[in-house]
């Protein structure tokens, strides 16, 4: 299982091509932006959602911009989230989770 701290290592003095550094980039984001929050979803409400996934490192209501960010462990447990819950419905409300660098 890949760790999110301190993520990967440098291509060893020589330099990688941008498709590999995009994919590695891909691969190894922990950390889930979810937009488009109801003004009545609690933070309760999301850290379970988030914990049914995986454990959680981080997590940040922005109630102003109906918004919340938090940080997984692991990179894997990151795009599940994203995959399960992506256009997902809560309090009436549908949710965009995309992957974001921590």
């Amino acid at each position: 299982m890949t760790e999110c701290r301190g993520a990967g290592q440098m291509g060893r003095g020589r330099a990688m091509s941008t498709r590999q550094n995009q994919r590695a980039a891909e691969r190894e984001r922990c950390t889930v932006s979810i937009e488009g929050l109801s003004s009545s979803t609690t933070d309760i409400q999301l850290k379970n959602l988030l914990r049914s996934i995986g454990p959680i490192e981080m997590f940040k209501m922005i109630p102003q911009q109906r918004k919340a960010v938090a940080t997984f462990s692991s990179p894997q447990h990151a795009a599940s989230f994203q995959m399960s819950f992506h256009r997902h419905m809560i309090d009436l409300s549908h949710i965009d989770v995309s992957l974001i660098d921590g």
